[in-house]
């Protein structure tokens, strides 16, 4: 899920779908499409504007056979052949894993 409706391409409208927040409120989901980086293809990622983060499925990722998620510790690392495409340290506040990059393409 992403708030930036520009990481999105082929983007379709969704109506009467709604997503609920940690802490119970819910946000409505206007889109979805697929966001596509240097070496990875995520479908099916929905917009959902005023989304603060963007948010990455673990099960999602691993649906690429070439894509290996490894987390332990503080730290969660995600990689294709051994080459890391993105990284991810645990936020102690909340217990989240916050991804300090994953390489976009360039338009």
């Amino acid at each position: 899920m992403t708030g930036d409706p520009t990481l999105i391409s082929d983007m379709l409208p969704v109506s009467n779908q709604i997503v609920q927040e940690g802490d119970g409120a819910g946000m409505q989901v206007r889109g979805r499409g697929s966001v596509k980086t240097e070496t990875v293809l995520l479908p099916d990622v929905w917009y959902v504007p005023g989304l603060e983060w963007n948010l990455v499925s673990v099960g999602q990722l691993t649906e690429d056979p070439d894509l290996s998620v490894q987390m332990g510790g503080v730290i969660c690392r995600i990689s294709r052949h051994g080459s890391v495409l993105g990284r991810a340290p645990l936020r102690r506040s909340d217990r989240k894993y916050v991804v300090d990059f994953l390489k976009i393409e360039q338009n």
